[in-house]
């Protein structure tokens, strides 16, 4: 049964509402309700029907997933395919904003067709207007409701066929012919009426045997017969027959014994053909059936209700739905129809009632909500539908369904709360909101004016928007924006000026809809209007620091590529050349730690004032970070040679002009500059090859001592090329095991081997060996050295392991150089660990050697690096010692356990005074600290004597061993 139809036209236009969330959706919990409503809802723009959020309810009905509805429209993805029919149905919120109880086929993913009533609202986001699209599934409800129908003429056909059956049957009883037999005293021939042999399909055959007229009888029927036969006491027996022609018949026959003085002579058959009526049962059954299996699926619960004028009641037929519905069962309502009263909530009872009595007076159907009493803890909310039929008994026959709109009834109500949240929010909103008639004259403008600064808005009522005094806004968007109205289109933030009460500028921006009655008469715009005088002003501040640097005010980087890019035009154009002047502060770092970094940047701007006083109005000078400036000198002469000397006369002028004294608050500084040069010409280079040139030639520069300027040359590109081949060929070694270990002895005072260093060598594909000295600093600025640090560990661990299992070397101790950017990793100590772990090695046999760089920084994160891993056993040694920045108050917290002697210091420590002096002392340091030493380096006994003497125990250099492989190497444990 339909719903009683309703108008999706409202009875008023109301205006799109509005929210002030930052997404579409506002804040979570209003999120919440959105996503987890049980009621599918779309929320599209109304501007172009775009969906811009769905929920989840939404991707179930229609089964297609959130991520490609998103950016989507309804026609696109197919699931509403006609755009006609789309406009059609949602007509009335294009003209009123609203639209209620409107059904339409829609196609699912995967061609599925669902039958769908909508409601839909137009709302106002952030000045965007959006549609949001109420979706409920109603497919299982019309079925039910053409089951019903469907029903109800099967019982209709059923009925009329039953009694068109009896009344069949009637005449049968008057005019039909009954045949006979009788067989014979042995009961092998029988002997047929000629009614008989008619219906039995025997012809004009007056006697047939016993045999012949049983293979007649179809075989699952034949022992029932037989026991019949010899029974002979007259029970009324049913079979199929098959008669001559082929047909399969009924048959109904009694049989009784003819008894002649006290004796059974013979034996009679009674024989009435009933297929006619057995087709009819059978149809009735199939049609009872089929209403059973309809109303068994069918979503609710349909039945057939009659009341008499008594009180009397009683449920004729319910569907199986009753059991979710009501917890009874059928055969429990059907036995008993007051409990289903008593599951309904006694203050809906008398109601629901009521509307019965309403239904019946006035020939309508019945429609009542009404809920259930609370089934485990939880009250349901039911609909009911029926049709009333006056018996003519007097009672009234109710033929309907009750269907559960619980779930329609929590969102509804989750949604109303949600809507009222979100229009007292709305009512705090800073915009404003105003309508114009079909003439485009302001006729309203209302909301929040206290945070417009209190612009005099009532002065424009009346007047037309270009008439109303703005500014900001040339005559070719004016009439691009009348064009716009005229032709009856949405506009989005449309921007004018308005003056505010003190006179000061105001930006706004206006955002409209047209509006048309419900003839489709066009009757003027409504709108919004936003005060966006700070997103303005923040869109200006935005695109000036886009281009020039925040502290200078100079050009950046990204403004400086742009100019150069002009320039190098002029110069194709014009046939002249450009130059470029790379400038970097020398010891600008000291500066910024020593006075602070606001010193820093008093001193950044007034370098940028001298340059700007070093180079003509056409020039460039640009900041592109720190103390890196870039100065672009455009039309410096058509011959290298001329231009040359121009730029390097400007290069001079700037060193000159840096060099004076800077005046930083109450402090005097001194800052020189070193420059790189570079010239250009035409397009023989790109950008990015100009800037690295020029900061090539900056850095030999610095090189040269500072302080001064130099012009790019190709031996400056030859070095960086050879360096980027290099790292080329790291990576390759790396990925093809192209390194090796090479170990060089330790030795304690008796000259025996206590330990190795493991030093990294590089076996090149053409080159043959590279020295640690070319490749290594190349892997430290490269970040390879991380790598390769963790393969000579992997390394070294396993030939600890190697030599753990032999007597005579498991006690010799590998010592592993790891440098300053691998042991700063965050995760250092856990894959120290771990390699130990997995390799097996022995940690006390394994040392670290650091060098005091690496400790000037991150002090305390060394430390607790350093003793959890002494705590396993891991030793740790200072390398390099002296020649770095050696601090007691370091070493004595410092958890070591060796110090290891500069082999610049034990080379000369024979023939130089301060050499020696520096050895010894380092000695006593280290006798102090009780700290163990190994000098470096040591290729004569006579320094090895010096140095035992002095008090050294350990030695390493080539006196003792050289490095070697593995396999070279001469091993005597101490």
């Amino acid at each position: 049964m339909h719903p009683k139809p309703r108008s999706s036209a409202p009875s008023t236009r109301p205006r799109a509402e509005s929210f002030s969330a930052g997404s579409p959706l506002g804040e979570g919990a209003f999120q919440t309700v959105f996503r987890l409503s049980p009621e599918a809802i779309a929320l599209t723009r109304a501007s172009d029907a775009v969906i811009v959020e769905v929920n989840d309810e939404w991707e179930r009905l229609t089964g297609f997933k959130r991520e490609q509805a998103l950016g989507n429209t309804a026609v696109a993805l197919g699931y509403w395919a006609n755009a006609q029919a789309r406009t059609q149905a949602l007509a009335a919120l294009f003209r009123y904003g609203r639209v209620n109880d409107v059904e339409v086929t829609l196609t699912m993913r995967g061609g599925v067709a669902r039958l769908v009533r909508f409601n839909a609202v137009r709302l106002e986001i952030d000045g965007t207007q959006y549609d949001a699209l109420y979706l409920r599934d109603v497919t299982a409800q019309r079925m039910a409701e053409e089951a019903l129908r469907a029903g109800e003429r099967v019982l209709e056909e059923t009925n009329e066929k039953l009694n068109r059956q009896v009344r069949l049957y009637a005449l049968t009883e008057a005019v039909a012919r009954v045949g006979h037999w009788v067989s014979s005293g042995d009961g092998t021939q029988l002997q047929l009426t000629a009614g008989y042999a008619q219906i039995a399909g025997f012809g004009d055959a007056q006697v047939v045997s016993a045999k012949q007229h049983l293979e007649r009888v179809l075989p699952q029927y034949r022992p029932m017969f037989l026991a019949a036969f010899d029974a002979m006491d007259g029970t009324t027996l049913e079979y199929r027959w098959r008669h001559s022609s082929g047909r399969i018949l009924w048959m109904r026959s009694r049989m009784h014994r003819q008894i002649e003085g006290g004796v059974a002579q013979t034996r009679l058959g009674i024989v009435q053909e009933i297929s006619a009526e057995m087709d009819a049962l059978k149809s009735a059954e199939d049609q009872l059936a089929l209403l059973q299996k309809i109303s068994s699926r069918a979503p609710g619960m349909m039945f057939e209700f009659q009341s008499w004028s008594g009180g009397r009641v009683q449920f004729h037929f319910v569907s199986d739905g009753v059991q979710d519905m009501l917890g009874l069962t059928p055969d429990q309502v059907r036995a008993d129809s007051s409990q289903v009263f008593s599951r309904v909530a006694r203050g809906d009872l008398e109601r629901m009632r009521q509307e019965a009595r309403n239904s019946l007076a006035h020939r309508i159907p019945w429609q009542c909500e009404f809920r259930t009493e609370p089934l485990d803890g939880v009250a349901k909310w039911l609909l009911g539908n029926a049709i009333p039929e006056l018996q003519d008994d007097g009672s009234v026959l109710w033929c309907g369904a009750i269907t559960d709109i619980t779930a329609q009834k929590e969102a509804q109500e989750r949604l109303q709360d949600s809507e009222t949240r979100f229009r007292s929010l709305t009512e705090l909103s800073s915009d404003w909101y105003w309508e114009q008639d079909a003439e485009f004259r302001y006729i309203r403008i209302d909301g929040q004016r206290d945070g417009i600064n209190s612009v005099d808005w009532d002065s424009l009522l009346g007047k037309c928007r270009w008439d109303a005094g703005p500014q900001g806004v040339s005559e070719a968007a004016w009439a691009e924006h009348r064009a716009q109205l005229a032709a009856h289109q949405v506009f989005h933030d449309f921007e004018l000026q308005q003056l505010r009460a003190d006179g000061s500028p105001m930006w706004a921006a206006i955002s409209g809809t047209p509006v048309f009655s419900a003839q489709g008469v066009f009757q003027g715009y409504r709108g919004t209007g936003r005060d966006v005088s700070a997103r303005k002003q923040a869109k200006a501040d935005i695109e000036r620091l886009a281009f020039y640097d925040a502290l200078t005010g100079l050009p950046n980087r990204r403004l400086l590529i742009d100019r150069l890019q002009k320039a190098m035009e002029h110069s194709a154009r014009f046939i002249v050349h450009g130059a470029l002047l790379f400038i970097d502060l020398d010891n600008f770092k000291i500066l910024n730690d020593t006075l602070g970094h606001h010193m820093g940047d008093e001193l950044l701007m007034q370098v940028a004032a001298r340059l700007t006083r070093c180079v003509r109005s056409c020039d460039t000078v640009a900041r592109l970070g720190g103390d890196e400036f870039v100065v672009m000198l455009e039309d410096i002469g058509e011959q290298p040679s001329d231009a040359a000397a121009l730029a390097e006369g400007v290069g001079r002028k700037i060193v000159q002009a840096l060099n004076q004294e800077y005046e930083l608050g109450r402090q005097r500084h001194h800052c020189s500059p070193s420059i790189g040069v570079t010239l250009f010409f035409q397009h023989l280079h790109t950008l990015d090859e100009l800037l690295k040139r020029a900061d090539l030639a900056m850095y030999q520069a610095k090189a040269a001592g500072r302080n001064t300027l130099r012009f790019y040359d190709p031996d400056m590109q030859a070095a960086a090329t050879a360096r980027a081949l290099l790292e080329k060929d790291l990576r390759q070694g790396l990925l093809h095991n192209a390194f090796m270990l090479y170990y060089q002895p330790v030795v304690d005072e008796h000259a025996r081997v206590t330990g190795v260093e493991a030093l990294l060598r590089w076996k090149h594909p053409t080159r043959g060996m590279v020295s640690p000295a070319e490749f290594i600093p190349v892997a430290e600025q490269t970040g390879l050295i991380l790598p390769l640090g963790q393969w000579v560990l992997e390394q070294a661990c396993a030939q600890l392991l190697l030599w753990s299992q032999e007597p005579g070397t498991q006690a010799l101790t590998i010592a592993v150089n790891v440098s300053a950017r691998q042991f700063r990793q965050q995760d250092f100590t856990k894959q120290i660990l771990h390699l130990l772990d997995r390799t097996g090695a022995n940690p006390h046999r394994l040392k670290i050697e650091l060098t005091e760089s690496l400790l000037l920084t991150d002090f305390e994160d060394a430390i607790v690096k350093m003793g959890a891993l002494r705590a396993i056993g891991v030793g740790f040694a200072l390398d390099d010692f002296g020649t770095g920045y050696s601090s007691l108050s370091y070493l004595k917290r410092l958890p070591l356990d060796q110090l290891k002697i500069d082999q610049s210091f034990v080379r000369d420590v024979l023939v130089d005074p301060n050499d020696a002096a520096i050895a010894r002392t380092i000695l006593n340091l280290a006798q102090s600290l009780d700290l163990g030493v190994v000098a470096e380096g040591v290729e004569s006994a006579g320094q090895r004597d010096f140095l035992l003497r002095s008090g050294c125990k350990a030695f390493q250099g080539y006196l003792f061993g050289r490095p070697v492989p593995v396999e070279m190497l001469q091993l005597t444990a101490g």
